[in-house]
């Protein structure tokens, strides 16, 4: 509540300032999502921080090691085909779940 002789900038809540860089495409997006949302960039960018549950963001880590994951088990599908020792049915399915997990990962 601004009392009197305040001014706006005594009684602003939201003090931190944020500057970034967009690219054309990021940027477009966003003014979709304000326009939208009937409300300003800077609305919709705390609205969406401010919703549900907190998101994971992947790191370029996290993709290359999952990926490395991945690599791995192609090359022991490769290995079990050849030599007929390993639980195709085992290795499918440890595939899967990997795929699966890396997908709810992403999304």
């Amino acid at each position: 509540m601004k009392l009197p002789g305040q001014t706006g900038t005594e009684v602003r809540v939201r003090t931190i300032v944020l500057t970034t860089r967009w690219s054309p495409a990021e940027h477009s997006r966003l003014e979709e999502i304000a326009e939208f949302s009937d409300c300003s960039k800077a609305e919709a960018l705390r609205r969406l921080v401010q919703q549900g549950q907190p998101m994971i963001l992947p790191s370029r880590l996290l993709v290359s090691e999952v990926r490395r994951i991945g690599v791995n088990i192609n090359q022991l599908a490769k290995r079990a085909n050849v030599s007929g020792q390993v639980d195709h049915d085992a290795l499918i399915e440890a595939y899967r779940d990997l795929l699966s997990a890396t997908r709810m990962l992403l999304r």
